[in-house]
Parts: structure tokens; sequence; C-alpha cells
């Protein structure tokens, strides 16, 4: 009879640990990364008898989770892709409504603007029509300065974000590394032989928040844990310890977020480490969207400025004077950061060619950054930063380390070097009065990054309009009348005529206004392949572009991240059916069992009576 009891106990025994584990399984139902448990169980050792081998009952051997680390991973690297593109589609829209937009974008007043030159030129003497023209530059002047305003909203949203991803990622590392240690413990309790499945769970559902802001590589180890790597190997969680990550304002930038992780030896930039989830989307979107569009933008904003100020410069108002610059752009706008790494305190400044005195200056004019870089002697290199494509320079002077000299175009450049001149800017760098330069020395030239926000109207008075040429014209040939010297043609420095110039107001002469009207559709920038308007649109291609294929890409990863989902709820999910199907299984093997106990209590009872 003890044999019967005890192997009904077991069954007892076993049938309570399946309904309480059941029940756990239904109670975490709604529990993001729950795994569904269940009771395993082996048969006890049989006892050997005269007559055979007598069964003992049942063991719980463990109760474990339903877990396959393949599909685990796959999760992992969905929620990773998906948060990357995501993110990217999202702030990438943003952008692109700017651009695109009928009220907000650039080609609109663009047109405006032109289509009131045509009318000063159709009708130059008219104070209404130049007011309106007037009016038209302010306005282009403003909505080059909002969205070049929006962008930097756009990238300081972007940084605080950043930010606070950043110390999510703390806050989620510290509290793998705290499991960790609980973990260990846990495990260390049964030699390793059980597993501390709920905390196992919530490791897991803690690994897929942090999968969903970076991309990560986690180790399973020996003893429970999960060590946590991003990038290629920089250890984020290790056992109970776990990194700490920071923001750094770029050396060469200050506007610009990069990651950096603290190190007993100091902070590590690992910026180029950081791919997929949130956060590599972030910045994924600042580095092929947000920058160069407003880069580009400005490189319009420039162009036009200086072409339109050029001409405008040789016309002359309706009281007969010389032309002014229609819009505050005088060409020394251009931003130079020195690197604080610098040993040297020579001063780099940049500024942009002058139009008159380089007709392809706007051509030449490129959106990206560029890195200069003091190599020694004469020779500099300045390395442009959107593809790393290095330029060689060299100093006007023989002595760099003294005086102020103005770097030029080499004649050797590197074999696959597809630049024929400087990109539309003048360098000169002071050395003189006791400052000097150092190989090694860098600073970042940034030549169309903020152009558009500082564009403005130079004119306020309509009469200040430079619509005419006042240049005297053969009547028979219909040609300028070019200036003689001695009887000799007077050219400039560049070996252009020089005309003959009528004093005083010449009110219906429209000659001017004509060739201002005609910028519009002058190929003069990308090159000497694209107008202005033309540029403009391929700024808004780009960006709608890459905005779509951003939404492609998120709307697939989307639909793979769901299947990963997916594959994970029918391995680890639980079914509220099959459950309670197990609910009835296991109250009858409890009563079963309950049932063998009360048989084996008659018997001993039965017994106790024969006996007396």
């Amino acid at each position: 009879m003890s044999g019967l009891l005890a192997t009904s106990l077991s069954g007892l025994l076993a049938a309570q640990r399946s309904l309480e584990t059941t029940q756990h399984n239904i109670s975490n139902i709604n529990t993001v990364g729950y795994s569904r448990q269940r009771v395993e169980q082996g048969t006890k050792p049989a006892q050997f008898t005269g007559n055979g081998y007598v069964g003992q009952g049942v063991n719980v051997t463990n109760i474990t989770r339903s877990y396959d680390q393949f599909i685990n991973k796959q999760l992992s690297s969905s929620l990773s892709a998906f948060g990357d593109a995501d993110r990217y589609h999202q702030l990438a829209t943003s952008v692109d409504n700017i651009m695109a937009d009928s009220s907000t974008g650039m080609a609109p007043v663009l047109n405006r603007f032109f289509n009131a030159l045509s009318s000063v030129s159709s009708d130059p003497s008219s104070i209404p029509s130049r007011q309106v023209l007037l009016s038209e530059a302010d306005a282009l002047a403003q909505n080059f300065n909002t969205i070049g305003g929006k962008f930097e909203e756009i990238r300081n949203l972007n940084n605080s974000d950043i930010g606070a991803k950043v110390n999510e990622i703390n806050t989620l590392a510290a509290a793998i590394a705290d499991l960790n240690v609980k973990i260990i413990a846990n495990v260390g309790k049964t030699q390793g032989l059980k597993q501390p499945n709920d905390l196992l769970d919530k490791q897991d559902a803690l690994l897929s928040r942090l999968s969903e802001m970076v991309n990560v590589s986690v180790v399973p180890q020996k003893n429970g844990t999960s060590s946590v790597f991003i990038g290629n190997g920089q250890a984020l969680v290790l056992n109970g310890g776990a990194a700490t990550f920071t923001t750094l304002e770029s050396e060469l930038d200050p506007g610009k977020l990069e990651i950096g992780i603290k190190t007993a030896n100091g902070t590590i930039d690992v910026t180029n480490q950081i791919s997929g989830g949130s956060l590599g989307g972030a910045l994924r979107f600042r580095d092929e969207v947000l920058d160069p569009a407003q880069q580009k933008l400005g490189q319009v904003a420039a162009s036009l400025a200086m072409e339109f100020n050029a001409l405008h410069q040789k016309g002359f108002d309706l009281n007969g004077t010389a032309g002014l610059d229609l819009f505050k752009f005088a060409g020394d706008e251009v931003p130079v950061i020195q690197s604080s790494l610098n040993t040297g305190n020579a001063a780099v400044t940049a500024s942009f060619q002058d139009v008159n005195v380089n007709p392809s200056a706007t051509a030449n004019l490129d959106f990206s950054d560029y890195k200069l870089k003091y190599v020694g002697g004469t020779d500099y290199t300045l390395t442009r930063t959107r593809d790393n494509q290095v330029i060689n320079l060299t100093a006007t002077d023989t002595v760099p380390a003294t005086g102020v000299f103005t770097l030029s175009f080499a004649a050797t450049q590197p074999a696959k070097t597809d630049v024929t001149a400087l990109p539309g800017i003048d360098i000169k760098v002071d050395a003189s009065g006791g400052k000097t330069i150092a190989v090694g020395d860098e600073s970042v030239i940034r030549p169309t990054y903020n152009a558009a926000q500082k564009i403005g109207v130079n004119i306020t008075d309509p009469k200040k309009i430079a619509a005419a040429t006042n240049i005297e014209v053969d009547p028979v040939t219909k040609l300028p009348v070019q200036k003689l010297a001695g009887g000799v043609p007077v050219v400039d420095a560049l070996g252009n005529p020089v005309y003959v110039t009528i004093n005083g107001a010449m009110p219906g002469d429209n000659r001017n206004a004509l060739q201002l009207a005609d910028l519009k559709d002058k190929l003069s920038m990308l090159g000497g392949k694209a107008s202005f308007n033309d540029a403009y649109a391929q700024i808004v291609s780009g960006v709608g572009t890459l905005t779509q294929s951003a939404q492609f890409s998120s709307s697939a990863q989307e639909t793979l991240l769901n299947q990963a989902k997916g594959a994970r709820e029918s391995l680890a999910g639980v079914n509220l059916d099959e459950e309670a199907a197990n609910l009835i299984k296991f109250q009858q093997a409890y009563q079963a069992s309950a049932q063998s106990i009360s048989v084996a209590r008659s018997l001993f009872d039965t017994l106790l009576g024969a006996v007396r």
C-alpha cells in the first residue's frame, strides 16, 4: 500500500504542478515577451522485485519555456531593421513635405520672382512693377530663410531624439545587466540544471526593446546570461556590467551629434559602428537626407544671389547710377570651423568667388562640405566630404609659416579626381604676425551649409533696380560701342571689351532687366547643366525618391517583422483553447491520482480491520 500511496502522490504532485503552470500561462497571455511554459515529466526509477520491476510513479524533471534561439534572433533582426526604416521614413517625410509643398516650397516663389522681372523688363520705368519685384525678391529671400530655418528645427529635434535614444539604450543596458546578475544567482541554485524562465523572458523582452533602438549582437553564455555587442564587437553588456553611451559634439561640426562610449581611458567615438534601429535610422536620415538637402538649398541660394548681383552691378538704375547688389550676399558668408586639436593658430578663411572675375564660379560651386588639411611645405589637401574625393592645393607663398597667402589648384591631382578647379570658393591662410600652421592642422569649410539662411534683400528703393544698361549702341550695327584709348580698343583685366557708358538716366532702357530675366533659364549651376529651377527640382526629386524608397523599405520590413512575430507567437504564444484543454486534462489527472490515494486509504483500512 505504501508503494500505491507514493505512486499516487507523485501523480498528484505532477498534476498539481501542471495545473499551476497552465494557470501561469493563462495569467500571462497579455504579458509582452512571455513564452509559454510546460512541465516536463519523467518516470521514476522502477523498483526491482522478485516478480519484476514495479513502477514508482512520476517525477517533475523541469519546467521549460517554448524558446527557439533562431526565431528570437530573427525577431531581433527584424525589429532592428524595421526601427531603422520606419524612423528614416518618418523623418524623410518631414523634409519632403517642406520641399515639395506648393505653399512652402521654392519653385512657385522662384517663378513669381522671375515673372516680376519680366514685368520690369516690359516697362522699366514703372515704379509699381519695380515695387512688385522688390516684394517678390523679399519673399524669395524669406522663403530661403524659412526653409533653412525649418531644416535647423528638424536637426535640433533629431538631435534631441538621438540624445533621448542614447539615454534609453543606457537604461535598457543597465536593466539587462541587472537581470544577468539575478539569472546567475538563480541558475547557481540548481547547479545550472534549471532555468529561471520568467527572468529569461524579461531579458528577451529588454533585448527586443534594445533591438528597436539599435542593431545588437547577442551572445548567450553558459551561465544563462546574455552578452550584448554593437558594431564591430564593442561590448554593451557583459555579465553584470553595462557600458555607458553618451552624445558628443563633432570635432569639426558642433551642431552634429556623435555617439560615444565611456571607457576607463576616456570616451570613444562609435558613431560609425551604430546601425539599425531607430537610432541608426535617425543618423542615416541626417547624413543622407537632411544635410544634403540643406546644403543643396544653400547652393541654389548662393548661386542665385551671386549671379544676380554680378549682373545687377553691371546695370544702371532710374537715376543713371551703377547698380548695387540686389541681395545681401557679399561672398564672405562661408563658415570655416578649425579643429580644436590643431597645434598651429593660423587663421583659415574662405569666400565665394566673384562671378565677374570667374564666370564659372557658380557652375563649379559644390554643395558639399570640405576638409582642408595642411600636409607640409606649400601643400594642402581639400577633401570633399560627400565622397572623400581629394583635391591637391598649393600655397602662393614659398614659406607658408609667414604672411597671408591664397591656396590655388595644384598642377598635380589624384588620378581619379573629376575636379578641374576650386569648387567656387577662394581659400586663404593667415600665418602672419607670429601665427603658425602645423602639419596635420585641419579645418572644415562649409560653403553652402547655411547660405539659404543668410540671404536677404539689399535694396528698398524701387528706383535703384538696375534695369538699364547705359551702354552706347552703334546705330548701324546695333552693337555696343567699345571704348578706345589712343585708337586702341580698351579691354579689362580678363580681356573683355570695355564699352562706352552713357551718363545719366535712361528710364526706357530695359536691356539689363532682360538679361536679369534670362537668368531664369541660364544653365549656371551644376557644372553649367542646370538652371536655378532645375537645381531646386533636383533637390525635391532627390528627397522625394529617398522618401518613397524609405516608404517601400518600411512596408517591406514591417511585413518581415510581422512574419517574425507570427513565428514566435506560433512557437511561444499562449493559446487559450489549448490551455483550457490542458486544464481539463490535468484536472482529471489530479482527480484520478486523488482517487488512487482514496483507494490506498480504503485498502489500508481494510487491512487494519482484518488484523483486529
